[in-house]
């Protein structure tokens, strides 16, 4: 018997198996699905996210930057519907506004969650 992995051919993940084909004297071994794996000896590159964990990790990026830009809004916000806002801090709301809106317009991308243009923060 000889060991390797099974491989899936999106690239997505591997694991350790017992062989490429099942044997009859191991019916407790594992043995890659060559359906959508494939086995090799040799020691695979580590896998590459998937689509779900892509838009996942696209998503905790998505709020992570909304809650900054939030943040950043809000005094700006306060002083001008207080009529106390400069022409900087109008100007400067109107971008975290503009950024706002790009963050969440960022699943519209024609190849998120894959190829990501991040918009850039106002300073």
């Amino acid at each position: 018997m000889i060991g390797g992995y099974a491989v899936k051919r999106d690239g997505t993940g591997w694991k350790r198996v017992d062989g490429e084909f099942p044997d009859e004297s191991n019916p407790t071994g594992v043995y890659p699905d060559l359906s959508f794996e494939y086995f090799t000896t040799e020691i695979p590159a580590d896998p590459v996210a998937g689509t779900a964990e892509l838009e996942a990790d696209a998503i905790a990026n998505i709020d992570r930057f909304l809650t900054v830009a939030a943040l950043r809004i809000a005094p700006l916000q306060d002083a001008a519907d207080l009529d106390e806002a400069t022409p900087a801090d109008l100007a400067l709301l109107k971008k975290w506004k503009q950024y706002r809106v790009s963050v969440n317009r960022v699943p519209d991308q024609p190849e998120y969650p894959k190829s990501i243009a991040w918009p850039v923060e106002p300073s």
